[in-house]
Formats: C-alpha cells, structure tokens, sequence
C-alpha cells in the first residue's frame, strides 16, 4: 500500500494531483485571464501574418529572377551583362566568412567565458562583464569602418605577408597582400560575434549545479579540470545556442562586410583573396538596379537565398538544442509518495519506499 492521501505513479508517469485540472480552469475562466489568452493569441497571429506577408512579397519580388535562374541560381555567378544571377559566388564568401569567424571567436568566447564564469576573481569579472556587453552595442557601422580604417593597411603590410610565410598554413594564404579580403571580413565578423559568444556561453557556464563543481574539487581535481570535465559538459546545450546565435548573425551581416571584404564576385582563390557575401552583394547593387529589371528581381533573389540558408542554420540548431539523450530507466520504488523524484528519492530527504 502506498501512504494515505498519495496518488499512486501510473504506468507513464506521475498520476496527478486530485483537483489540479479544476484549478486551472477555474482559473482560465477569470476576466484576466481570458484578457490574458487573447491577447497571447492575438500577438502570434500578427506575428504570423507579418511573417507570411514577409514572405509572399519576398518571393513575388524575386519569382521572375528564380523563374529565369531555376535551381542553378545555388551555383552560378553573378553576371548582369550576361543576363546571369546566381548567388553560388556569394554564397561561398558567405560560408568562409563565416567558418572564419566562427574559429577565431569560439575558442576565444568560450575561453573567455569560462574566464568571467569560473576562474577570474569577481572584482575583474565584473567590469569585463560590463566591457563585454559594451562591445556587443557597438553599431555594425562602426566596428566596419573601424576595420576599413585601421585593420585593412594593418593587415596588409603586417599580418597578411607573415601568414604567408607561415609552412603550413600558407597554403591558405596566397596571392598579394591586398588588406580587404575575406580573412579581414572573417576577423570583422569574429568580433561582432565575440559578445554573442561570451555572453550567452557565461551564463550557461553559471547555470551549472554548485554540486558538481564541489564534487569534481572534493576528488582532487584543478578549477580548470572541473571546468572541462564537469562545468562544459553541463553547459552543452547553452554554449550551442550561444554558438548558434553567433551564427545567424554572421551569416546575415551585410554593412559591415560589404567595407571590408573587397566585393569581389569572382570565386576567391584563396582567404586573402577579396570576395562577396550575400548580405554585401544585396547592400552593393540593391540601389545600382533599375526597378522592375530582371537586376531588380536577381537582387532580391539573393535575400530569398539569405534567408533560407539563416532558417536552414536556425532549424538545425534547434534540433541540436532539444537532441536529449536517452531517458535512464526509473530506479526508485513503482508506489512512492508525490513528493519523490524519479529514482525514490524526495527533495531534502532520504528514499522512501512504499509503507506497508
């Protein structure tokens, strides 16, 4: 027999609590919150509407580009005087700025991260705390003409003739040290995305159980062993959001790069080649084209592309986001009281089993 007064657990889980769903209705029924449920509702079909109109004038605009173009618009360049508007070329500088940003800021945001999270002593976590966020205010016209300004003959006379000479990572890096190239865009890009990174990975990094950084330290282990055997592995799901949003900003970034990039529509040779992305060929020649052009419609082509790519990146990390692993089967007694924990054991107190 189970104790008097407790629900006993049904065979797919916890049965529950007598009067709950009475509760709730009682409460679905009040003024507010039937004022409460439709406004919620009323807030998604805007969303929903201002995102459908998005779309029908997004494709309308560009039907007649995707109807000249067809599926090779993935793949060919971009040619107004040959009548070609493909997004292949833009969408490869799209990708490799990207990818370099995403190598240089991961391993930088993450170590920072843990910095301000786990290592630092708090009275300089703090005002990096507060210099972190700073940087994430800065207006993407600035940090662009920042780089056009000061990072461009930078790396073209310094860093770009040393990659070069680097044994072998030169093979990377070849061709005439021109400044804008798609390895300045990358950096650009890896610093706008740096705060995303931080920020996001650091509360994730706090979010961790006290428990498990104190067992890991009770076994004899550094701060830096308990922060990569434990405090990481916690954070998983939050350091992939992090790395995800970072992401589809980088992906979409448009003023910025079209400063520093070249805008280039050749396919880059090499990462100190100059080159395109979506987001700087839609800047560049959205206002050159004449409206109602076949141009036009390329042009708009081009964000329709954009924002398939951002939705294809989103989605898959959304599905990284809610991946779980396997569910371990239930430990504890089958009839426990309602106040137990999958495995038998209530909150503050030892396992119960069931009474007789």
């Amino acid at each position: 027999m189970s104790h008097s007064g407790a629900p006993a657990v049904a065979a797919g889980g916890w049965a529950p609590v007598h009067g709950v769903h009475d509760a709730l209705a009682r409460r679905r029924a009040r003024p507010h919150g039937r004022l409460y449920a439709i406004i919620r509702w009323t807030g998604a079909a805007i969303f929903a509407a201002v995102f459908l109109a998005l779309l029908v004038t997004l494709f309308h605009q560009a039907a007649a580009a995707l109807a000249h173009m067809g599926l090779s618009i993935l793949w060919k360049g971009w040619n107004p005087a040959a009548n070609e508007y493909g997004a292949g070329v833009f969408i490869v500088g799209t990708l490799l700025t990207t990818l370099v940003a995403l190598v240089i800021a991961v391993p930088v945001g993450l170590g920072t991260a843990a910095l301000l999270s786990e290592l630092a002593p708090r009275w300089i976590a703090a005002p990096l705390t507060v210099l972190v966020e700073f940087l994430a205010a800065i207006p993407s016209i600035v940090v662009g003409l920042w780089g056009l300004i000061v990072l461009t003959p930078l790396f073209a006379n310094h860093v770009e003739p040393f990659l070069k000479q680097v044994p072998v990572l030169g093979a990377l890096f070849h061709g005439p040290p021109l400044g804008a190239s798609i390895l300045l865009a990358g950096v650009v890009l890896a610093i706008m995305i740096l705060p995303t990174i931080v920020a996001l990975s650091r509360v994730a990094l706090s979010g961790v159980a006290v428990a498990d950084r104190e067992a890991g330290l009770a076994l004899g282990a550094t701060r830096w062993q308990v922060v990569r055997t434990a405090v990481f592995p916690g954070a998983r799901r939050g350091i992939r959001a992090s790395i995800t949003l970072a992401m589809g900003r980088a992906l979409g970034e448009a003023i910025a790069v079209a400063m520093v990039i070249g805008n280039n529509t050749a396919i880059p040779h090499s990462l100190l080649a100059p080159g395109a992305t979506l987001g700087s060929a839609i800047v560049n020649s959205f206002s050159e084209a004449n409206p109602g052009t076949l141009e036009k419609s390329g042009v708009v082509a081009l964000v329709v592309v954009l924002l398939a790519i951002s939705v294809i990146v989103n989605a898959g990390g959304q599905l990284l986001l809610r991946a779980r692993k396997p569910a371990a089967p239930p430990r504890g007694p089958v009839d426990a009281p309602i106040g137990a924990v999958p495995g038998g054991t209530p909150p503050g107190g030892a396992a119960l089993g069931a009474s007789t």
